[in-house]
């Protein structure tokens, strides 16, 4: 076998403790592209989310696949697929039945979010660390405006921005790892609601998210506590 191997966990803490978890498998094949598959756990609201996610060798989407359970009833599954001239899916849910979303695109699409804790680190592989300290994206799209994805998932177009802070030195429970720092830029947004917030993702080339925090009136962590590649 050709490819190499990473599983993780994250923990989800808030205030009162722990509330959440995601539990994380990447596959990276020889030629760049990778599949991530996650599931996601928040324990207010019972959200529980299946993601199974594409990249191609630049981490633009291929496909992804997510499916929502909200208080242990079905809300809804999707399959998205993304290409250099359409982005499209075809989702079922529990309150709108079958629905088919065709959104013609010039150039494939640099990011699409499915709410996994994860997926927000690969976004930050859209900065040039070689360009300015503030970058916008738009012609992106994400599964669900809810702050915890708790709806859909659909197609839904998104536009962010990002501020480098450098890298970082952070240690957490999975160990000590060597991290670019980002702040998201959500105001004017369709998160423009979103309080702050910032991640930090490995410099190895994985982006893959060692800590990130939504500050007030949340006061949410996220840490990565197992790590191992193979």
């Amino acid at each position: 076998m050709q490819h190499r191997r990473i599983r993780a966990r994250l923990v989800y803490t808030g205030p009162q403790g722990e509330r959440g978890r995601e539990s994380i498998d990447f596959t990276v094949h020889s030629d760049g592209a990778r599949m991530l598959r996650a599931v996601t756990e928040i324990d207010e609201g019972e959200v529980l989310r299946d993601v199974t996610t594409e990249y191609d060798a630049r981490y633009r989407p291929v496909d992804c696949s997510i499916r929502l359970r909200v208080m242990d009833r079905f809300v809804g599954s999707g399959w998205f697929r993304f290409s250099e001239r359409l982005a499209g899916g075809e989702m079922f849910t529990a309150a709108e039945g079958r629905l088919s979303q065709r959104v013609e695109v010039d150039g494939h699409p640099r990011a699409f979010g499915s709410h996994a804790i994860t997926s927000d680190g690969i976004l930050t592989s859209m900065f040039d660390l070689a360009g300015p300290k503030r970058q916008y994206f738009d012609k992106l799209f994400i599964s669900s405006y809810a702050f915890n994805g708790a709806t859909g998932p659909f197609l839904m177009p998104l536009s962010i921005g990002m501020e480098y802070q450098g890298i970082e030195q952070v240690t957490v429970g999975a160990g000590t790892f060597d991290c670019h720092h980002f702040t998201y830029l959500l105001g004017g947004t369709e998160f423009d609601y979103h309080p702050p917030y910032d991640i930090w993702v490995t410099t190895d080339g994985d982006y893959l998210t060692v800590r990130a925090f939504v500050g007030t009136p949340k006061d949410f962590a996220y840490e990565l506590v197992e790590y191992a590649a193979s």
